[in-house]
């Protein structure tokens, strides 16, 4: 029964969805502890800023210019064809501002004056995030992919910030 099928594709859907918003929760207790000098954790306008926007990540996703589009994407049921995400990608990082392709489709790559650390931060939280799912670290995401992703200088150098704080030490021995 395709119903079937697509019900249980749909229930896989949000079950990612529910274990990346779980998991974007956990990335910002971590920056909580590990940032907890930088302003966008001891200004108390940039943290409850930054807080509520950790609380709606990714809501979009339940819309309808995204849920069905996202779960036909990449939870296609078998025999689908495959998906054009475009308009759906499109609403997703318009509506969602620690796309860093947010800033580069609406401002020719010029983060907001007032709210940069704030949607730096929530960038790095998502890649955390990801990296929870996939092994992986913000930095580690970042490094792979720094060709592609067009950040200001002053936001790679925030970025850099977060990671030092973020990355765990290793130590060499001789």
């Amino acid at each position: 029964m395709r119903a079937i099928l697509i019900i249980n594709k749909t229930r896989d859907y949000l079950d990612y969805l529910e274990e990346h918003i779980n998991n974007v929760q956990k990335a910002f207790k971590e920056i909580e502890i590990k940032c907890k000098d930088m302003r966008f954790i001891t200004d108390d306008l940039f943290y409850h800023t930054l807080h509520a926007e950790v609380e709606r990540h990714d809501l979009s996703k339940l819309s309808e210019y995204e849920f069905i589009q996202y779960r036909k994407a990449f939870f296609p049921v078998d025999g689908d064809p495959k998906y054009d995400m475009s308009e759906a990608w499109e609403h997703h990082k318009t509506m969602n501002p620690h796309h860093w392709e947010n800033w580069t489709s609406q401002t020719g790559c010029k983060i907001h004056p007032d709210d940069w650390e704030i949607d730096c931060a929530h960038m790095v939280i998502d890649w955390m995030a990801m990296g929870y799912k996939f092994g992986d670290t913000a930095k580690e995401y970042y490094e792979t992919n720094k060709d592609r992703i067009k950040l200001p200088p002053i936001a790679i150098f925030f970025i850099y910030e977060i990671f030092k704080r973020i990355e765990p030490e290793y130590k060499e021995f001789n």
